[in-house]
């Protein structure tokens, strides 16, 4: 496997350098301060963050991290080696362990 066939699973963006989703302007958004609690929890527990677009005031949340087909692909692989490996551990404990 090359470096260009890294398979990423999350890759990390910059939305300031994105488009604006009401006016589909370029490059205008910046980090907007959270205003609420909501805002606030919201900042801290996902990957949205609060900008505001410097043409039309639009005000809302962009995400940092964009989920493509393979990472979606991969994330689902990870998700079903720990289920088979959880229930391969719960069937060895059950039978053998508590005997």
């Amino acid at each position: 496997m090359t470096v260009s066939e890294n398979p990423k699973v999350l890759i990390h963006t910059n939305p300031q350098f994105g488009k604006c989703p009401q006016c589909k302007s370029v490059s205008t958004l910046h980090r907007s301060r959270a205003k609420s609690m909501y805002e606030q929890i919201v900042r801290r527990i996902t990957f949205f963050k609060t900008y505001r677009c410097k043409e039309c005031g639009w005000r809302g949340f962009r995400s940092t991290l964009i989920f493509t087909r393979k990472s979606i692909r991969h994330i689902i692989i990870y998700l079903i080696i720990i289920i088979i490996t959880a229930l391969i551990a719960r069937y060895l404990i059950i039978n053998f362990a508590l005997t």
